[in-house]
Order: C-alpha cells, then sequence, then structure tokens
C-alpha cells in the first residue's frame, strides 16, 4: 500500500512560470518533483491545492505525494530541502492516510496582497510589492472590502482566459492593515477564480485613488462584466499566505492575519 506524504511549501514565485508544471517555463511543482525523483529513483506526481500564477509567492502551498519507500514522513523536510533551489522550501511533512486530498480536504485559503505605498525607494520589496506611487484613501478602501465579503456571483472579478467554473464563491473576510507604508489586503474565501484576488486588489486601488467607490463595485459585480472592473494587480504582490482544513471561523481567520511572513519588512528604508 502506497504512503501518502503531505507537505507545506513556501516559496518566492517570482523566477517562476507558475506552480503547476507547465511546457513554456520552469515550475514550482517541477522543481520539488525533481528533487522527489532523485529521492526516490523514480518519477513522483505531486498533487496540490492552488494553482498560483508566474510570478505569485506562497507561504502555505500544500501538496501531496504518493511513495512506496519507507523515509520517515518528517524526514522529507530535511531530505527535499537539501536538493530544492532556495527559493523553495518546504515548511513541514506529515504522513495522511491513503485517501487523504488536500484539494478535497480544504475548506478554504487565505491569500494577502502587498502595496508599498509612496515613493519607489525599496528594492528588496519590488519582488513581493505592487508599488503604488499615488495617495490611496484607505477609509474608502476598507469600505469597499464590506461590500465583497459574503457570498456572490464574482464572474466580473475573474480572469479573462479563465476555464469554465462555478462563479458563486463566499468570500468570509476582507480586510486591509496597513504596516508603515505597506498596505496588505487579506482575502479568506471558499474558493477563488483565476485572477479573482488580483482583480479585487486592482478593484481596491481604484477606490483608493478615488476612481471607482464601493457602490461601484457593487454595480460591476451586479453587471457579470469583467471589462467594467478594470486593471488586474500585478502579480509580484500576492502570496498564498494558508489553507485551512477545519472550519474557517472569524477565530482561525485572526490567527491567520498575525502570521509573519519573514521575506516582508514594514516598508521602511531601514525596515
Amino acid at each position: 500500500m502506497p504512503r501518502n506524504i503531505q507537505i507545506t511549501l513556501a516559496y518566492d514565485g517570482y523566477a517562476y512560470a507558475g506552480f503547476q508544471r507547465q511546457a513554456n517555463g520552469l515550475a514550482v511543482q517541477e522543481v520539488v518533483e525533481q528533487a522527489l525523483e532523485r529521492i526516490h529513483g523514480a518519477r513522483t506526481t505531486l498533487y496540490f491545492v492552488a494553482r498560483t500564477d508566474a510570478g505569485v509567492h506562497a507561504w502555505a502551498q500544500e501538496c501531496t505525494f504518493y511513495t512506496d519507500g519507507t523515509i520517515p514522513a518528517a524526514k522529507y523536510k530535511s531530505a527535499l530541502n537539501a536538493l530544492l533551489p532556495p527559493t523553495v522550501r518546504v515548511r513541514r511533512a506529515v504522513e495522511r492516510p491513503e485517501d487523504y486530498s488536500v484539494r478535497r480536504t480544504n475548506t478554504g485559503k487565505t491569500y494577502v496582497y502587498q502595496i508599498l505605498r509612496g515613493e519607489a525607494d525599496q528594492p528588496f520589496l519590488y519582488r513581493t510589492s505592487w508599488q503604488v506611487y499615488a495617495a490611496l484613501d484607505v477609509a474608502a478602501m476598507r469600505s469597499a472590502c464590506d461590500v465583497l465579503a459574503g457570498t456572490h456571483d464574482f464572474t466580473s472579478y475573474r480572469g479573462s482566459n479563465s476555464v469554465p467554473a462555478d462563479p458563486v464563491r463566499t468570500l468570509y473576510d476582507v480586510r486591509i492593515a496597513t504596516v508603515g507604508r505597506l498596505l496588505r489586503i487579506y482575502v479568506t474565501g471558499d474558493g477563488f477564480l483565476y485572477h479573482m484576488v488580483r482583480n479585487i486588489a486592482g478593484a481596491l486601488v481604484d477606490v483608493g485613488r478615488g476612481r471607482k467607490t464601493a457602490a461601484d463595485l457593487v454595480r460591476i459585480r451586479a453587471a457579470k462584466d469583467r471589462r467594467l472592473l478594470g486593471m488586474t494587480a500585478p502579480a509580484a504582490g500576492l502570496c498564498l499566505l494558508h489553507t485551512y482544513f477545519d472550519a474557517v471561523t472569524p477565530a482561525a481567520i485572526a490567527d491567520v492575519l498575525r502570521t509573519p511572513v519573514p521575506l516582508w519588512n514594514d516598508g521602511r528604508p531601514d525596515g
């Protein structure tokens, strides 16, 4: 009977063509599968919870793979990290029942989108944030967060090249936190359409710049027309922060939002 191993991955997605293996560029999945092949001596398929796009990061990409080997599950963390590039790290490795699937059993995800406000004087943040020079009305953006939360048809917030999928999604929580010059948009939901979080981030920045209002976002959502929304925020600011496998409660979300992501500072020159 094959063993089922779950690993939690963190990665800097800047140099990768996304997470899912593809023909036109190096993907994170391919890098991890190559490391597993060196360990197992045979091709190993990695199953994953979220297909992040090119340039998007993750702090908690959950994956599983099967093996007939006898390596203790916890040992995969050090074994894989010894072979992986420094931009991809295994944070945890545990054994699961054979029929366990991270895609079927997860109950939701939290993404965070990071914006650096003001002068672009942070060469160490351009890979992990969208640098917005214009002043942003954070209070207006927070009001717009309130109209995004809930169960809605998010057709207007899906990517133009997305595959057919049920556009109805539930956003449990949408909020903004500021740390120094950094602004972070946290979006927690039961599932997400292609480019959905980046489109939400772009819409909220339009609100912050006075180009749209919270009422406009409600009207655009009702129209079910992506063309009315505006720009898709750049990939660099987006990070998959957490995947839930238990009830997505306000307490659970609050706990996740306290998660420190080591790569990011507070946006100050001496941060």
